[in-house]
């Protein structure tokens, strides 16, 4: 999320000065807390519908929208210019749906006796036969992404999940007094390694959102680009003998959904942790990019993914042949999982 939304115009004023900062901060948390309260006040399917529309008609205005749209060029290179637009929209329009569905989480959740969940498991899955056991539960920023708790929760297996604050902390505050309902524990991921190591110890799973790039990681393709992906998940399954699950999301209708747990992904034989940890998130990768081709207009990359050079290549800066050679991973492990 953007660092002031009302204020975005004088961003480098409230960097300068804190007490400029503090104001605009109020103000973005005034009106998001304005808009959810009044949000509640609609039927469920209403609000989603509604936040469906206001995403796909705003989205494409805002800044990020470039971002989604170079990104939708690298993973859809088959589609045609139209489509790409079309797919754009959709996915605003999921965000859109999103944003208005943090204010019904809880009904999505638990409502209707759970029905607005459908939970599909595809595989053996020890955690939901020993909740004592735990796992890491992995999945994309697709349809809403916030269900997956829900549906890990209804299984009767504890969760944390690690999640990204907004830079507004109060903020960050509005949106998980909403996402608590669920009933997870939330770890911001900044500080979540320690908290995260403690949580498993104690038996209960954790849940990681992984599409995003991680200028911390190593490089494994997606959509055959090179980028820089967290190795944390598969070296937590690795390291303690967890289960990698995947979890697919999938938007049915309006505020409806279709979570699926796919079988926990298998360990590469041979090499040390690092290689089989790059072979376990190659897997995720693959699993991640089948999603995206079928409902591309579910998933919501607002982000770069990939390094500079391949969108310079994309934009017809650099000949395709000239491409810049994929940087060398790092050799050290991730400071997050180095022992003491």
């Amino acid at each position: 999320m953007a660092r002031f939304i009302l204020g975005h115009r004088l961003r480098a004023l409230g960097e300068r000065h804190g007490a400029v900062e503090a104001v605009l901060y109020r103000l973005d948390r005034a009106f998001f807390g304005t808009l959810l309260w009044l949000i509640r006040r609609l039927p469920v399917d209403t609000a989603s519908r509604l936040g469906a529309r206001i995403g796909a008609a705003l989205g494409p205005r805002f800044r990020k929208g470039r971002a989604l749209d170079d990104n939708l060029r690298l993973a859809l290179p088959d589609r045609s210019e139209d489509e790409r637009k079309r797919i754009a929209r959709q996915a605003w329009g999921n965000a859109g749906a999103v944003f208005a569905e943090y204010a019904h989480l809880d009904e999505i959740a638990f409502g209707e006796n759970g029905a607005r969940i459908a939970v599909e498991v595809l595989g053996d899955i020890r955690t939901f036969r020993d909740p004592a056991h735990p796992a890491v539960f992995v999945t994309a920023h697709q349809a809403n992404w916030e269900v997956t708790a829900a549906a890990i929760a209804r299984q009767g297996v504890p969760l944390a999940v690690v999640y990204s604050p907004p830079t507004n902390p109060l903020l960050d505050e509005l949106l998980n007094r909403w996402r608590t309902r669920i009933g997870c524990e939330l770890l911001a991921r900044d500080e979540s390694m320690r908290p995260m190591l403690q949580a498993l110890r104690n038996g209960t799973s954790v849940g990681i959102v992984m599409d995003r790039r991680v200028d911390s990681g190593k490089d494994v393709a997606l959509f055959g680009h090179p980028k820089s992906t967290t190795l944390v998940p598969a070296r937590l399954a690795l390291r303690h003998g967890f289960d990698l699950v995947p979890i697919r999301v999938e938007r049915l209708q309006d505020a409806r959904f279709r979570v699926s747990f796919h079988p926990p992904v298998a360990v590469p034989g041979g090499g040390d942790e690092i290689a089989r940890a790059i072979g376990m998130t190659e897997s995720l990768h693959a699993l991640f990019e089948q999603w995206i081709r079928e409902h591309p207009g579910d998933w919501f990359p607002s982000k770069r993914l990939w390094p500079k050079s391949a969108y310079a290549v994309r934009r017809g800066r650099v000949r395709n042949n000239d491409a810049a050679p994929t940087p060398p991973a790092n050799p050290s492990p991730p400071r997050e999982l180095t022992d003491g």
